[in-house]
């Protein structure tokens, strides 16, 4: 169809007002860009950054004397970061992309009140902790009865396909200083009502000038570790790579078991002294896989615990009754 003169122009006219629409779209989603572009780099210069290599650190002291809590346990809730205070109360452990500003920090010990603090606070500076001791409730004379029967609970045996421990290598020296605050251990029933004589656990392999550990003993609640069954700081320092059977006497701590009472007993890595230049490592076996028993773990003091099917190398002597 053959278009008049007023008809042409008409068409001319819409074909330059489509180009124009076109241009002032793709104007407007260039302009879109770039804006988004501007808002993305102001928040990223906005942003508090992570400091690559940052330490978070402080000291933890008694709340009444100001003297040093040692070996404190120094956890991030929920995560498997955190570290354990030297002897001098003193801590430091890497800070993390996994954390952030309010993660909740917990500082324990046996025997006091846990200290709560958020991420954000050792970021900013060394901060001092201060723990309040733990009330004690005066424990009941224990007067044994006459006719008692000794009795093992947990595992003798020395062999196992699954370990625990860390090696001495000196190359792997961040991993061991990882391995801080870590526990192992392993669940135990007792049959009868009795009365605990001594902790034993069997070491295979001690490369380490001085290791030190942490005995724990936990009630269980809906099949997890849950509160300290004892309010002492009972600790094992072996030295000069000892290792074989290891014994410690828990008659003055009047530890007392009932019929059927479920509990945890575990160790936690606190500190070794001594590297060697080639491969070996501190090691407590396991038997594998033992369905009817668990070996439960947790990297640092506030992670989620972990279970396996395992049964480590140490048991409880106790003296028993009906």
């Amino acid at each position: 169809m053959r278009l008049g003169p007023t008809g042409a122009f008409l068409c001319a006219l819409q074909r330059y007002a489509t180009r124009l629409h076109s241009l002032s779209c793709i104007n407007q989603r260039y302009s879109f860009m770039r804006l988004t572009l501007l808002v993305g780099f102001l928040s990223i210069l906005c942003r508090p950054t992570l400091l690559v290599g940052q330490t978070l650190q402080g000291q933890v002291y008694h709340d009444s004397t100001a003297s040093p809590v040692p070996f404190a346990s120094v956890g991030v809730k929920g995560k498997a970061i955190g570290t354990v205070a030297d002897a001098q109360g003193h801590f430091s452990f890497s800070d993390s992309p996994d954390l952030v500003a309010t993660d909740s920090v917990v500082v324990t010990c046996v025997g006091y009140q846990p200290a709560r603090l958020v991420v954000r606070q050792l970021r900013q500076q060394p901060i001092t902790i201060r723990l309040r001791k733990q009330p004690q409730t005066l424990r009941e004379v224990v007067v044994r009865h006459q006719q008692l029967k000794p009795q093992v609970l947990g595992r003798t045996g020395t062999s196992g396909i699954a370990h625990w421990g860390v090696n001495s290598i000196v190359a792997d020296s961040t991993r061991r200083r990882e391995k801080l605050g870590s526990e192992f251990g392993t669940f135990l029933t007792s049959s009868r009502n009795c009365y605990v004589d001594d902790f034993n656990v069997y070491v295979a392999r001690n490369p380490f000038r001085q290791v030190r550990l942490r005995l724990l003993f936990y009630a269980v609640r809906d099949s997890r570790p849950a509160e300290l069954l004892l309010p002492a700081d009972i600790q094992l320092v072996l030295t000069e790579q000892q290792h074989g059977w290891i014994s410690v006497d828990l008659r003055p701590y009047n530890l007392q078991l009932n019929k059927g009472q479920k509990i945890v007993v575990a160790l936690q890595w606190l500190d070794a002294v001594g590297e060697t230049a080639s491969y070996d490592s501190f090691d407590v076996p396991a038997a594998f896989p033992t369905p009817l028993h668990l070996v439960y773990t947790r990297n640092k003091s506030q992670d989620q615990w972990k279970f396996y099917p395992g049964q480590p190398s140490l048991y409880l002597n106790v003296q028993s009754w009906r």
